[in-house]
């Protein structure tokens, strides 16, 4: 664990999901797992946090493919946005990954029919793969 990490560099921009309407390889391979060998090294964030912000995601993903408007699973996505300020106040999660998922919160739209909504989800999901072995199940008290 490096105790002041250089900042992770977000490919630019970012997210930038798409390339003529599909969705570009490296956000469920390169992007991820270069975030998850950077986040363990960090070493604060665990997978437990990171679990329940996936949670939170996948809920509102769920809710949308049983009925809910797609405006309102994307305000469940933006919700993201003020917990993780408010975990990083706590010192629970690390800036790169506050990053993460304002960034991609905040991309997710309600013009495209759910497009970045399945691209954000599966962008994090793979990040959720990749940092399985890497992060600290969860904070010892």
């Amino acid at each position: 664990m490096h105790p002041n990490p250089p900042a992770f560099r977000f490919p630019d921009p970012y997210p930038d999901y798409f390339e003529g309407g599909i969705l570009k390889s490296e956000y469920l391979t390169n992007v991820p797992e270069d975030l998850a060998r950077f986040l363990g090294n960090e070493g604060q964030l665990t997978m437990h946090q990171l679990r329940a912000f996936y949670g939170h995601a996948k809920r509102a993903e769920d809710a949308s493919r049983r009925g809910l408007p797609l405006a309102g699973a994307v305000k469940e996505i933006r919700k993201l946005v003020p917990i993780a300020a408010d975990r990083l106040g706590k010192k629970k999660i690390t800036p790169t990954f506050h990053r993460f998922l304002r960034d991609n919160a905040l991309y997710v739209r309600t013009d495209d029919s759910a497009a970045t909504l399945k691209a954000f989800l599966e962008h994090f999901e793979a990040l959720v793969g990749f940092c399985q072995g890497k992060l600290k199940e969860k904070e010892r008290t």
